[in-house]
């Protein structure tokens, strides 16, 4: 009976190792607050009280391994994944769980999938980084690891914009073909997200090159929403899809959960900064219109008198937290990380998170786990660089 007992006793704590293992972590541009910012983690550190929640179940049999997912007891946890980065502007996530930082200068760097930075650059872009311009925007294709190898790069030369395929095998990246040019660079406004939409497609963000006419111009590429299918971006590229026109400098988007609407983050001249609803064939007035009153042009679903510049974006996708179903996007000026809850076309929370705490903020990435991968841009020569500085912060979301 005792050999009983301590066998069950026995496989219990087997089964609880696997939760008590994923525990652990390692280690341009203010604007109104509209709610309580008490539980918004104002501590940098790693996260003790972090909680894991599986999400792998079906009714067929055993589920592919996915990530338990990262969810925080005790108020959003944020813990510092890696220092010392030269103005890092994007980041993506592979299939098997590493990263591909993109760093203004030109290099590429990989973070391990247990959150450690490879000192060596992948590989190095020949970019034109004068102003805001240089490697900027990375997308992962959707059948990475399936059927090919792909990853796709937005930067800027001295002749223009380049959206350019790449092969990424192992821990060798080496280039594989132009597919979109023809976007005119600037020192300012050259916008650079590039994103996979739930329709397969490949979104990318243009901005006017700090030629305001050009976001009107149907025959620019410029100030625009492009899209382009499968077919060309695997291929040899093609003329754009035009989704959308009158941007400025649009700089995050993502799609929202069940509704799959397109949510577009947009820096205005001075003041005035967006949060929009961009849809297909839609105007959005720049230069025309601006603030919240846009005439006969679409109009934003979010007005920010005073500028925060907000950049990267991201909706928290996954279950299990407070912030599930909102929309996150990192503000440079504003210093801080922003989370609007929207229904419809209302806002029912506008919130500043972690604001001054960690300098000028570029983009937030959801991982598969869950949690949140910030990336700090201090170091742009518009911030006040600190010990470390650039970093990748990871936060762990509030439980519900």
């Amino acid at each position: 009976m005792v050999t009983r007992q301590r066998f069950r006793a026995l496989l219990a704590v087997t089964a609880v190792l696997p939760a008590l293992t994923a525990v652990g972590c390692s280690d341009s541009e203010d604007g109104e607050a509209n709610a309580d910012e008490r539980t918004t983690g104002q501590t940098e550190r790693a996260a003790p009280s972090e909680t894991q929640t599986s999400t792998a179940t079906t009714s067929a049999g055993p589920a592919p391994r996915t990530p338990r997912l990262a969810r925080s007891r005790n108020g959003p946890q944020v813990s510092t994944v890696a220092r010392g980065l030269n103005v890092p502007w994007d980041l993506a996530f592979l299939p098997d769980g590493r990263a591909l930082v993109t760093e203004r200068p030109g290099r590429v760097r990989l973070l391990s999938a247990g959150r450690k930075l490879r000192g060596a650059p992948l590989a190095r872009i020949a970019v034109s980084a004068q102003g805001e311009g240089g490697l900027l925007g990375v997308a992962i294709d959707p059948r990475f690891g399936q059927d090919n190898d792909f990853v796709y790069f937005y930067f800027t030369t001295a002749s223009g914009m380049k959206l350019a395929r790449y092969r990424l095998q192992g821990t060798r990246l080496r280039r594989d073909a132009t597919i979109l040019d023809g976007i005119e660079a600037g020192p300012i406004h050259d916008s650079g997200r590039i994103r996979f939409g739930p329709d397969g497609r490949l979104y990318i963000a243009t901005g006017d090159a700090g030629r305001p006419e050009l976001a009107q111009d149907p025959q620019s590429l410029n100030g625009k929403y492009l899209r382009l299918d499968a077919s060309e971006y695997r291929g040899s590229g093609g003329t754009p899809e035009i989704f959308s026109r009158g941007h400025r400098n649009a700089q995050g988007f993502a799609w929202q959960p069940k509704t799959k609407r397109l949510i577009s983050t947009e820096h205005g001249p001075d003041g005035d900064d967006e949060v929009n609803l961009v849809t297909r064939g839609g105007n959005y007035g720049w230069p025309e219109a601006r603030g919240r009153d846009h005439g006969g042009f679409k109009a934003p679903l979010v007005i920010y008198p005073t500028t925060i510049a907000p950049s990267g974006a991201t909706f928290v996708t996954l279950p299990g937290s407070t912030w599930s179903g909102d929309y996150l996007f990192a503000a440079l000026l504003g210093r801080q990380l922003r989370r609007v809850r929207l229904k419809g076309r209302s806002v029912t929370l506008n919130q500043a998170l972690f604001r001054d705490r960690f300098g000028r903020l570029r983009t937030v990435v959801e991982a598969r786990d869950g949690s949140l991968f910030v990336l700090t841009n201090n170091r742009d020569g518009r911030g006040s660089p600190r010990s470390g500085d650039d970093r990748i912060l990871r936060i762990v979301p509030p439980a519900r």
